[in-house]
């Protein structure tokens, strides 16, 4: 029976967000401008003095970045389109194959990262919205091409934002002009996932281990069948600190371990609470490989002594948060960035299609070349998401 109270208590962080967004949709509804019944504008002049002083002051560098992300922006665009086509491809040669394209919203699985948490997203979809709006809007200004309007977009629970360039004066600009303004929102998601992985990488995630000290691994679920994790009743969640009497800190020793061992072998596991006896199960990737039947494996750490007095463990657990921030940004912003580049009509990269074909082949027969490769782009991101999805039904 559904305990609505339970659900309210756990997500009533989320629901008091969405309460605070509705009252303010409430407060503002006379200014918004709903478009296709689900799309909600709220335009605004936030943004355009600023835009305007750094476009002024910085416009050399700014022409030079814009023309720097239309090459980027090519690269991308047809870097995707052969991701899409190549997955495609897989799922229909394997449909066993791990699909490469999908949603991620809060909730789900991503191997390797785990769940992503609601907070890291709509944190981050907010930060990749206003950098990607407000580098189209400095790029045009840096052309002389007027920003009408700024403003926040919601689509559904989604929350983002927006710039209105004057397009009839954005469309009497040379094509590189066009291009360096579309490819420009894109670029900047690319060029804040390359930060946020360098920060990651070469900040955080150095300090983090300086902090702490390893302690194990654990996983998160079970691979689907009857292996020996499950079997023998170890748990999701469940630490790991040891192996045939040796002790592990990382789930890279265990693997090691775990390599040079065979389908039949006997093997040992410690945990906090008791050590396991299993017979390792036959690989389904490898037959000559031991398999325990485990996935979503996470290594696990504490803090080292000197750092858990409650100032330091405060101090870590925002480390912490910011580190997995980081990630999820990378990702987030790397995926909506080169997903914008896609041909389909409603993203950036269909622009910068659309102006091409048009030079390349006139506006009337470019503007309907441009439709086809649209549609084309259109079924093969349907198919990505949908086939894997129809295929387990059947």
């Amino acid at each position: 029976m559904f305990d609505f109270i339970a659900f309210i208590v756990r997500f009533k962080y989320i629901i008091l967000f969405y309460l605070g967004i509705i009252v303010l949709l409430w407060i503002k509804r006379k200014k918004l401008d709903i478009q296709a019944k689900v799309i909600v504008l709220y335009r605004m002049k936030w943004g355009l003095k600023w835009m305007d002083k750094y476009a002024s002051k910085l416009r050399e560098w700014i022409i030079l970045g814009g023309y720097v992300g239309v090459g980027a922006g090519y690269v991308g665009l047809i870097f995707i389109s052969y991701i899409l086509i190549k997955n495609l491809i897989d799922i229909i040669v394997n449909p066993a194959t791990t699909p490469g394209v999908s949603v991620v919203l809060p909730g789900i699985n991503v191997p390797g990262l785990g769940v992503l948490p609601f907070w890291y997203w709509i944190i981050a979809i907010f930060c990749i919205a206003i950098v990607h709006e407000f580098s189209h809007g400095i790029v045009a200004r840096a052309h002389q091409v007027e920003v009408k309007n700024t403003g926040i977009v919601f689509l559904g629970p989604i929350l983002g934002a927006f710039v209105e360039p004057d397009e009839k004066k954005m469309q009497k600009q040379p094509d590189i002009v066009q291009y360096s303004i579309l490819a420009a929102g894109s670029f900047s998601n690319i060029l804040l996932a390359i930060l946020s992985i360098i920060l990651l990488l070469f900040v955080f995630t150095p300090v983090q281990q300086a902090m702490v000290e390893p302690t194990g691994f654990t996983f998160d679920s079970y691979q689907k069948g009857a292996y020996p994790m499950a079997e023998a009743g170890i748990k999701p969640g469940t630490l790991i600190t040891g192996v045939n009497g040796e002790t592990v800190t990382h789930f890279q020793n265990f693997s090691q371990i775990l390599s040079a061992a065979k389908p039949g072998d006997a093997i040992t596991l410690a945990t906090a609470e008791r050590e396991y006896s299993l017979i390792l199960a036959q690989s389904p990737d490898d037959p000559t490989k031991g398999f325990l039947g485990i996935k979503d494996i996470r290594n696990k750490f504490e803090l080292k002594s000197i750092y858990q007095d409650s100032g330091w463990s405060v101090l870590y657990s925002s480390i912490d948060w910011l580190a997995g921030f980081l990630r999820w940004l990378f990702l987030l912003s790397l995926g909506i960035g080169l997903f914008n580049l896609l041909p389909l009509p409603i993203v950036d990269g269909g622009r910068m299609a659309q102006v091409f074909l048009h030079k390349l082949k006139g506006d009337t027969l470019g503007e309907r070349r441009y439709r086809q490769v649209g549609l084309f782009f259109l079924v093969l991101l349907v198919l990505n998401l949908a086939l894997p999805w129809l295929m387990k039904l059947f």
